[in-house]
């Protein structure tokens, strides 16, 4: 019974009574619950009510209860009841593989933030299936094959040469009981501490780097919200939310801040899989690298998924900004490896690159140290216009073609011929092509050859002649054998088909299971069933030639003459993408779409709601000029009704695929162009890149900043130093190099007769030496670089082929050094400009004599005779000839200069058309008519970068 009626309730500040004293009366008044009634009757009628009433009435019953009890017996039942229920850890409830699959349908930056928030938790989120699996859902690829050999080694020699495999499980023993102690430095009766690692050394803890999956210290007194928010948890949440064109939705919050709380996780709780074998006493060092994570299960050292795939996001990244380090081959320090004429065909994997030139020879270079393996490959007659290679010891195969109409094949190990196909077509060969199973050559004669790689026995796919490809068994009973078994073997590189149909020469050919795509000058590609030798579909839609052409069994890209990049649905054969920057010939493209595990449904199902939103445009009258807007060309995957120029295709405008799909195009415009896809889905250029200018950008950076000391010199009267001639200069030549005077920085110069035919006769003599004495005279005199018509024209008198070659090449590798002299200079004059003062703009209108003294006081920096200076910059001047003293007047006189002599040759190389490119995952490589290799690597020299892009597979 209430000590006190309603009506004498004390008039308190606090009571444990309902805060609502209106609503108690409701349920005390009810006639149906309380009328003739006992309370204790009342529990067990109101269970036999309860399903009768609806959601809404026992909402308010509950809450009719719940008015009428105590505050604090309100909050018991919040905490031990409604919360359990509310907030249930599934992960202690229920098996790790149900765990698993659930968490396996969050993106990458929800996987983080699980991984947040206990230690529970973050033992599933870094599981290497879950990454492995968001990695593949990205429309990357990776190599399987170096995934397992780079385990394999890593595991054998550790255990062979630096533990055992008891010292590994004694470790684990420890690691997974060691003790959790209390800082003697923390108070006893804070209940808010810190879980300290008993084994961390004293005056820092230890912080988890989610991002690399290592631990990273940190010193005592360092408060936890600061320490969290400059780990590199914090940068990889920013590194996974950033603006990317990932189908993982972008997140716009900031990282939620870890809050310090009872039981905090250390590294070491959070990070069961990695032992810290380091760390321990008397234990070898292993590798500290976040690339590799430990295995207890399997008790080996596996690599990380989820470090696999923040390198490839930031390499993509790299893709996206246009972040890359240039490099050359042949090495800059080894020019004398190079070719010797320009280069037609070049193919490269992880470890090596075999290039094709018109110097008639190919040549096998080492990734890595960007040197010859071995001495060129000679054995064709003509210029070596196309290969393939595979460096894999089951294949050791190079196949090559060339204007000689052979077809060789060479063993990649040694360099020997194997097999020489003479004659194979009646003209060049254009393209070669091969396959386990077969090699496909095209050529200027129009027809396509196909050659088995296997001994083909009848029955087997291809072996033609009218036998059925389903073997027959039939049994004999001791007669003859069966027809087909009469029938002869025919050997490996037997030719087993010719395909004709083209009207033009056929430039590219490409193989995809059991069907092959042409491309000719004729301007049509087909597809042929290449066991049947039928042409199953012919493709228009470029106006002039086509020049190169890919195929993945879903579309087909190809370049043309018209200056174009298409893709084409090869289902329905209608063209989805036209792509145009360039403005000459596409001679070379390659594609990677990036599909998905699921593209192949959606692209259908985007294909189709576009024809939907377009016939609904044309029905609705949007589309006025329906007729006009269907020959509209050129929509580069525009899916806008009034864009479309083409329905029914099963692939959407574009081509469809993953998000880091991309093109990359070369052209006979010295070009190559980067086309990546915008977020509405149109191709466009991204990134242009030019020869010319990763050749300057790959030998800069060999070189460095460092400067050649300049050769021996002899003073002339007048103060100018002139470089002393080389000591084979003839004794003619020696006497008539002094009548001119070397300067280094001329501004205002004047071509005289007499500078001129010195250098004229220099070049007369030197040039029929031979490129090394070449090589030596435009180091002494680079100023010879600017009567560049005149060294060409010595050059073009030289009766050999391949020292004209070597010839131009060392007048080409020294204009590159010329403009990376060019380069330094006007860095030079643009930072004097800026520190020039008003008093040395007036004294600017003050002529002074030309000299060394006069140089130094400008401001400017004098370049070594080794880099020589630029040639638009130094050209010969007589000793009476004035120099301008100030940067502003320099630069002033520069302009003038370019104007009144219009025939000085600028650092720029000569028209450099790509031949051929191709990229993978990290890097783009090409040949041009240049016999320099070029190459932009997207790993910008990270090491860790390099490191993990090992394991990467090109997008396709």
């Amino acid at each position: 019974m209430d000590p006190f009626s309603p009506a004498q309730e004390p008039d308190e500040g606090y009571s444990e009574h309902p805060l609502n004293p209106s609503d108690s009366t409701i349920l005390r008044n009810d006639a149906s619950l309380t009328a003739k009634r006992s309370p204790a009757d009342i529990p067990a009628w109101l269970s036999a009510q309860l399903p009768t009433l609806s959601v809404q009435q026992k909402t308010r019953l509950a809450m009719l209860i719940l008015n009428e009890l105590p505050t604090t017996v309100i909050a018991d039942i919040v905490m031990n009841e409604l919360n359990p229920r509310l907030y249930i850890n599934f992960v202690e409830r229920l098996p790790t593989e149900i765990c698993l699959k659930i968490l396996g349908y969050l993106d990458p930056v929800s996987l983080i933030y699980v991984a947040r928030c206990c230690r529970g938790w973050y033992e599933l989120a870094i599981d290497r299936k879950l990454w492995e699996k968001l990695f593949y859902l990205e429309g990357w690829k990776a190599i399987p094959s170096e995934i397992l050999g780079a385990e394999s080694r890593m595991n054998d020699s550790l255990v062979s040469s630096q533990i055992s495999p008891q010292r590994i499980q004694s470790f684990e023993d420890g690691h997974v009981s060691k003790k959790r102690a209390v800082s003697d430095l923390t108070p006893q009766d804070d209940e808010d501490y810190e879980m300290v690692d008993a084994d961390a050394p004293m005056g820092q803890e230890t912080a988890l780097d989610l991002y690399n999956g290592v631990f990273q210290p940190r010193r005592m007194g360092e408060s936890s919200s600061s320490a969290q928010s400059n780990t590199s948890v914090t940068q990889h949440m920013g590194n996974l939310m950033m603006k990317s064109p990932s189908p993982m939705q972008d997140s716009g919050r900031s990282a939620p801040q870890a809050s310090k709380g009872k039981g905090k996780m250390t590294a070491e709780s959070l990070e069961p899989s990695l032992p810290l074998i380091e760390a321990t006493a008397g234990l070898p060092s292993l590798p500290k690298s976040a690339l590799w994570i430990y295995d207890y299960r399997d008790r080996r050292y596996k690599i990380s998924w989820k470090y696999l795939y923040t390198m490839r996001r930031k390499l993509e990244r790299n893709w996206d900004r246009g972040r890359f380090t240039n490099f050359q081959l042949p090495h800059p320090d080894h020019l004398g490896e190079g070719h010797n004429e320009c280069i037609y065909s070049l193919q490269y994997n992880a470890d090596y690159l075999v290039s094709g030139s018109r110097d008639r020879t190919l040549r096998i270079w080492n990734m890595r140290t960007r040197r010859l393996i071995r001495p060129p490959l000679r054995g064709h007659q003509g210029s070596v216009l196309c290969l393939q290679f595979d460096s894999d010891p089951e294949e050791d195969l190079i196949v090559s073609g060339s204007s000689d109409s052979d077809v060789i094949l060479w063993k990649f190990s040694t360099g020997e011929i194997i097999q020489r196909l003479r004659k194979a077509h009646r003209e060049s060969v254009l393209n070669v092509k091969f396959d386990k199973r077969i090699l496909v050559t095209c050529s200027k004669d129009k027809t396509i050859k196909i050659f088995n790689r296997v001994p083909l026995r009848p029955g087997d796919q291809g072996y033609g002649e009218g036998v059925s490809p389903v073997p027959v068994h039939l049994r004999n009973y001791g007669f003859d054998d069966s027809p087909l078994n009469q029938l002869p073997v025919k050997p490996p590189y037997t030719m087993i088909g010719c395909l004709e149909g083209h009207g033009a020469a056929v430039n590219a050919v490409q193989i995809c299971g059991a069907e092959i795509v042409s491309a000719s000058g004729d301007r049509h590609i087909k597809v042929w069933d290449w066991p049947n030798q039928i042409c199953q579909r012919t493709f228009l839609g470029h106006n002039k030639g086509i020049a190169c052409v890919q195929y993945d069994g879903r579309r087909i890209v190809s370049g043309s003459s018209d200056n174009e990049v298409k893709v084409f649905d090869r289902e329905t054969g209608l063209e989805v993408a036209s792509l145009r920057a360039h403005s000459n010939l596409v001679r070379t493209v390659q594609a990677g779409f990036g599909d998905l595990p699921y593209s192949v449904e959606q692209d259908q199902l985007e294909a189709k709601a576009v024809d939907q939103a377009y016939f609904k445009a044309l029905h609705s009258g949007d589309l006025q000029d329906a007729k006009s807007n269907r020959r509209k060309a050129h929509n580069a995957g525009s899916r806008r009704p009034e864009d479309i120029t083409a329905y029914g295709a099963k692939l959407p405008p574009g081509g469809g695929g993953g998000p880091y799909g991309r093109i990359v195009s070369g052209s006979y415009d010295q070009t190559i162009i980067i086309w990546r896809r915008d977020r509405e889905g149109v191709w466009k250029s991204a990134h242009t890149l030019r020869q010319e200018e990763g050749a300057v950008a790959a030998l800069k950076r060999t070189c460095g900043s460092t400067s050649r000391a300049p050769p021996a010199s002899s003073t002339m009267a007048s103060g100018h130093s002139v470089p002393a001639p080389p000591a084979s200069a003839s004794p003619a030549l020696q006497q008539t190099t002094p009548n001119f005077t070397h300067v280094e920085h001329p501004i205002i110069a004047t071509i005289t007769p007499q500078t001129t035919a010195s250098y004229t006769q220099m070049i007369d003599a030197y040039v029929p030496q031979g490129p090394g004495a070449l090589q030596v005279v435009l180091s002494s005199y680079p100023t010879m670089l600017t009567y560049h018509s005149h060294i060409q024209a010595a050059i073009d008198r030289e009766t050999n082929a391949m020292t004209r070659s070597q010839l131009r090449q060392v007048v080409s590798t020294a204009l590159v050094r010329a403009q990376i002299a060019q380069n330094r200079i006007r860095e030079s004059v643009q930072q004097a400009l800026s520190a020039t003062s008003t008093p040395a703009e007036t004294s600017a209108s003050q002529p002074t004599n030309a000299g060394p003294s006069n140089a130094s006081a400008s401001g400017l920096t004098l370049a070594g005779n080794g880099g020589g200076p630029p040639p638009s910059l130094a050209i010969p001047q007589t000793q009476s000839q004035p120099q301008a003293a100030t940067p502003q007047a320099q630069v002033q006189a520069q302009a003038q200069q370019q104007q009144q002599h219009p025939h000085i040759v600028q650092a720029d190389t000569s028209p450099a058309r790509v031949f051929k490119l191709q990229f993978d995952a990290r890097r783009i490589i090409c040949c041009s008519q240049t016999s320099t290799i070029v190459g932009w690597d997207f790993c910008n020299g990270d090491p860790k970068l390099e490191e993990a892009a090992a394991f990467f597979a090109t997008v396709e």
